[in-house]
């Protein structure tokens, strides 16, 4: 009897443990799925999989079953061929190092749980899985959903002083070493990480963010030439850059018009046209059209 209540515990404990996969998979609505594949284009991800799992539904089963979930079983969804399964390993992280406290303690066994810092301590084992996981957060929305809220979130944690500095030197040494990596990568996700993770900076280090733009817009005004990669193959497009910064580029501004308009004024010409038609979505529209016409078409 004790043998059979003792397999039951198991049977239950594996159930609770998977529920979130479980969960997730009971969402899909196959024609939701062919509704949201107009949204991405297949040569960015040619093997994605979509099966039609709303944000808010996705949202939801994380936050109800990530209590429940071990660390093996999120990097099991992030390693998913399914686009939504992905999804929800990285809202996992992300939820995960907001608030290190809504997850199993078995994803802290290398951590001194009793240590001052332990929660600091978490949020950087999370953010370093992140590092390591970037190939599979490999189209947009993906990257949008996550990167901003653990790298950017560690960059303004963890990297103040660094972050200081390179608003003072401009010079990526000062940087910390894995954001220097996504700097200087080909790499077309790791360039859009690079960026998105900005959004966190916009309030507390502002004149970082437009040098990092900056950065960008120098680096690819200099080789008209480079483009990124996925997979190690060049890819054609460099839309979902220019995209990127320009909304970077525009959150900014909302905090500062004149600052964006001052950095337009000297910079527009080395941007693409998308990046500054982004960038100037809430300007006066005769002031944007300027800008938009100075710079690049390609």
């Amino acid at each position: 009897m004790r043998g059979l209540r003792s397999k039951k515990v198991v049977e239950k404990g594996k159930a609770a443990a998977s529920s979130l996969r479980q969960t997730l998979e009971s969402l899909a609505d196959p024609s939701y799925a062919k509704k949201t594949e107009r949204f991405f284009h297949r040569s960015y991800c040619e093997s994605d999989i979509f099966i039609g799992i709303r944000m808010p539904q996705c949202r939801a089963a994380v936050k109800a079953h990530i209590g429940t979930t071990t660390l093996q079983q999120v990097k099991e969804l992030l390693h998913d061929a399914r686009h939504e399964m992905r999804m929800a390993g990285f809202i996992s992280l992300a939820d995960v190092f907001h608030s290190p406290a809504i997850a199993p303690s078995s994803w802290w066994d290398t951590i001194d749980q009793s240590a001052e810092d332990s929660d600091d301590q978490k949020r950087l084992h999370i953010s370093q899985l992140y590092l390591a996981e970037t190939r599979y957060c490999n189209n947009w929305d993906l990257v949008d959903c996550s990167t901003n809220k653990i790298l950017g979130e560690t960059l303004v944690r963890f990297h103040a002083e660094q972050l200081q500095d390179y608003a003072t030197i401009t010079k990526i040494e000062a940087l910390p070493d894995w954001y220097q990596t996504l700097l200087c990568s080909h790499d077309l996700w790791e360039t859009r990480i690079s960026i998105v993770l900005l959004l966190k900076l916009i309030s507390t280090h502002r004149s970082v963010v437009y040098k990092i733009c900056l950065y960008h817009l120098e680096r690819f005004d200099a080789d008209p030439s480079l483009r990124c990669t996925i997979k190690g193959v060049v890819f054609p497009s460099l839309d979902l850059i220019h995209k990127a910064l320009g909304w970077i580029l525009r959150e900014t501004g909302k905090q500062n018009q004149g600052d964006l308009v001052a950095f337009l004024e000297a910079h527009a010409t080395k941007a693409h046209k998308t990046t500054v038609r982004y960038a100037t979505e809430h300007l006066d529209k005769s002031k944007a059209k300027r800008f938009v016409n100075q710079a690049k078409s390609s």
